[in-house]
């Protein structure tokens, strides 16, 4: 669990990639169509899915997964990052979402559209951080290359607090562009939050959505009357 939780950790390193303007928090522009977003109860995530979408699952044998994008709001207090901490996120988020996906084989992972393949989308946006005071404690060496994503999700934990972004995810069909699911989920740690706790929570936010989608992939293959409950512990 340790290993997953700082990979998880990890994932935030990567949302300092991209500063944008004028875009606001309920509506990066990130998703096709957030007119279709309903609200879920006793949560602050909203969700689409289209008709039968989460039977036509079955219909599909493999998955595009691409690298995240993110939005830092024009207010957060901290938008730097290093570049070699930034790229190891990236991948690291990618590979635990493969994992994720198709840890009992129903799906495996290509870097092509066609016939029977998924495409899923992932944005961090309207991002909030603040750095905490590290001085030279925060120093790279020259031709330093962080080696894992664990070594990335460590140095950020040491110096940034994440106090809200909100998470998109946008699954379609790789062929048609037909969006079978989209979600839109607030992660507020809280603005007096300590680092610790600020990256609780988004660990466990990321934790429930990727297994909420394994948890659709494995229902679609069953009759429905022996679906398990994706949606039971939301956090």
């Amino acid at each position: 669990m340790k290993g997953r939780t700082t990979i998880y950790s990890a994932l935030t390193a990567a949302l300092l990639l991209s500063a944008t303007t004028g875009i606001a928090a309920d509506n990066s522009g990130f998703l096709t169509d957030y007119s279709k977003l309903k609200p879920i109860d006793g949560s602050s995530a909203m969700l689409y899915s289209a008709p039968n979408a989460y039977t036509d699952l079955k219909n599909y044998k493999a998955v595009m997964i691409d690298q995240p994008e993110f939005v830092i709001a024009n207010d957060s207090k901290y938008k730097g990052v290093k570049p070699d901490d930034a790229k190891a996120v990236a991948d690291a988020l990618r590979a635990q979402m493969s994992d994720t996906v198709t840890k009992n084989g129903r799906l495996y992972v290509v870097d092509k559209p066609g016939p029977g393949v998924l495409y899923v989308r992932m944005a961090a946006t309207n991002i909030h951080l603040k750095k905490k005071s590290r001085g030279l404690l925060g120093y790279t060496p020259a031709g330093f290359v962080v080696g894992t994503a664990v070594s990335a999700g460590q140095e950020m934990e040491q110096k940034v607090v994440l106090q809200d972004m909100n998470l998109e995810i946008e699954v379609q069909d790789s062929q048609t562009q037909k969006v079978l699911a989209a979600m839109v989920d607030k992660i507020d740690p809280g603005k007096k939050a300590k680092a610790g706790e600020s990256w609780s929570k988004e660990h466990t936010v990321m934790d429930y959505w990727a297994n909420r989608f394994h948890c659709r992939l494995e229902n679609s293959q069953k009759p429905e009357s022996e679906w398990q409950d994706c949606e039971k512990k939301l956090p």
